[in-house]
């Protein structure tokens, strides 16, 4: 209590707060326990909320991280920013343990991630306060088929959600080709399913690309040869499916992957397999329509060449940093430097898993906020 009040006297509450969401998460950490007071502060859900808008939209990324693997089933962590500044990882790595291959990650929103173990078990996991939260047992018809994966944020709601989708082995034609969507809650703690959706059509990304508040992935028909022939979306509020066409030429590349740049979905392809260039193109939306802009083509010196993406299971991302563009894959990292249009890879990290933003969200107490609001 003397600290609060040596502290209300030296500054107003309103600047403390402006002051301490501009720490990073291992500071506020430790401020937790400086009062009372400051403990119920940081620990806030709107302290929390405007913390992650802060960090998330920070242009220096410097409260980014990647996850990654090298020669072991380890997940191992490291900052981003070093990868760009061609500096030594002035992190120490630290890691955990995969229990086996089967355990992999959907994706990141707001600093949560989800793991997926086998077919059974999902986790959210904060690795940055080191919170983890299991997902409710899935039923019987998650377990067999051919599974796609999602994650994001419903915002209407402040919720989390993980999506399975599930194409069961037992359609004999296009037209019969239905999915088995199952949508787990973090506020409820429950999973809800939803019958008879995607008739015809089938996902070619395993894993949905979170965007504003939709998830999306590469899609195509068994009429199309299983081709990319357009990208389809789930709008995580309102549970509604969505189509968008590919940008120009794109119908007729040989690969096609889908990333992120800021907030907008982008995708970059490859026009034929053994071909030197690959084109990058964002989504742009208006009050009118969604429109695709091009935003330069990238020309693989040989010997990096065999690094571009192959097949749609590489991800792919994009992150803007002191003037350069991060290719992230799962086989290298790849960093292209628009003004010189040259290439350049980092050796220090391979397999990469998913890029996140620290934050103090913590998984275990959504379900709590939920029956509260």
């Amino acid at each position: 209590m003397a600290t609060d009040s040596i502290m209300s006297l030296l500054l107003p509450d309103e600047l403390i707060t402006e002051i301490l969401l501009k720490l990073p998460v291992k500071s506020l950490s430790k401020f937790m326990c400086v009062s009372k007071s400051w403990l119920q502060l940081i620990s806030s859900h709107d302290f929390v909320k405007n913390h992650i808008k802060l960090t998330a939209n920070d242009k220096r990324y410097i409260h980014h991280r990647l996850i990654f693997r090298k020669t072991n089933d380890d997940f191992k962590f490291c900052p981003l920013l070093p990868l760009f500044t061609k500096q030594q990882l002035i992190e120490e790595l630290f890691h955990i343990k995969r229990s086996t291959l089967s355990t992999h990650i959907v994706g990141s929103v707001n600093g949560l991630i989800c793991v997926v173990h086998g077919k059974k078990e999902a986790y959210i996991w904060n690795p940055t306060i080191t919170k983890s939260k299991e997902l409710p047992k899935f039923t019987c018809n998650m377990c067999s088929g051919s599974i796609r994966y999602g994650f994001g944020y419903d915002e209407s709601r402040d919720d989390y959600k993980v999506v399975f989708i599930n194409y069961p082995y037992n359609h004999s034609s296009s037209s019969d080709m239905t999915a088995v969507v199952n949508i787990c809650s973090l506020r409820t703690n429950s999973w809800t399913t939803l019958h008879d959706q995607l008739q015809g059509i089938f996902l070619l990304s395993q894993y949905g690309r979170f965007v504003n508040g939709k998830l999306y992935w590469t899609s195509s028909t068994r009429n199309n040869h299983y081709k990319v022939c357009n990208i389809t979306s789930f709008d995580l509020a309102d549970g509604t499916w969505g189509s968008l066409e590919l940008p120009s030429c794109g119908k007729d590349s040989f690969d096609i992957n889908l990333g992120v740049v800021g907030s907008d979905l982008s995708l970059i392809y490859t026009c034929r397999r053994g071909a030197a260039t690959s084109d990058v193109w964002v989504m742009k939306h208006s009050r009118v329509n969604v429109s695709w802009t091009k935003l330069f083509t990238i020309k693989y010196h040989q010997n990096i060449k065999t690094h571009r993406c192959f097949a749609p299971v590489f991800t792919f991302s994009i992150h803007f940093c002191c003037g350069e563009i991060m290719l992230l894959q799962q086989s290298a990292i790849i960093i292209y430097d628009g003004s010189t249009r040259q290439l350049k890879h980092t050796s220090d990290v391979t397999q990469c898993e998913e890029i996140y933003v620290e934050s103090l969200v913590n998984p275990l107490t959504i379900s709590d906020q939920g029956r509260r609001n």
